[in-house]
């Protein structure tokens, strides 16, 4: 069957027939992703603002319960080795990505890994500090 001028053209013309109503389609997910992620921002700040509120509570009760050594110790031991084994965690990647057998297949890291490794890090650096300041600060401050 030999293939003539109308044949190769009319492709193109329902291609373009058709981009109308997946503009259209397009145009009502990117609509309902937005309500969506809108709703999303809303419930996440809703619960946020919950756990606040529990929070000022308990704060308001009685701190002095929570602030008790019954209370205050494990969490400070908690804390610390939560944030020691994360930075074991990021050393062991860290060790592991720069080994002689490993560099064939190193990638650079995008700027997202980057950011979450820094901001890993940081957090890390930071809960020990706070656990190091109450640990020198609350013999000073709080004789029983």
């Amino acid at each position: 069957m030999p293939v003539n001028q109308i044949d190769l053209i009319s492709p193109v013309d329902e291609t373009q027939k058709s981009s109308s109503p997946s503009f259209l389609l397009s145009s009502a997910a990117l609509v309902g992703s937005l309500v969506e992620g809108a709703c999303a921002i809303l419930v996440a700040s809703a619960s946020a603002k919950i756990f606040l509120g529990v929070g000022a509570l308990a704060g308001a009760a009685k701190a002095s319960r929570l602030h008790a050594d019954i209370v205050r110790i494990p969490v400070l031991l908690a804390s610390t080795a939560a944030a020691l084994l994360t930075l074991l965690v990021l050393w062991n990647a860290w060790r592991a990505r720069n080994r002689s057998a490993a560099r064939w297949r190193k990638k650079p890291m995008t700027l997202r890994e980057t950011f979450s490794l820094a901001v890993t890090l940081l957090a890390s650096v930071i809960t020990l500090a706070l656990v190091l300041g109450e640990a020198i600060e609350h013999p000073i401050f709080h004789i029983h």
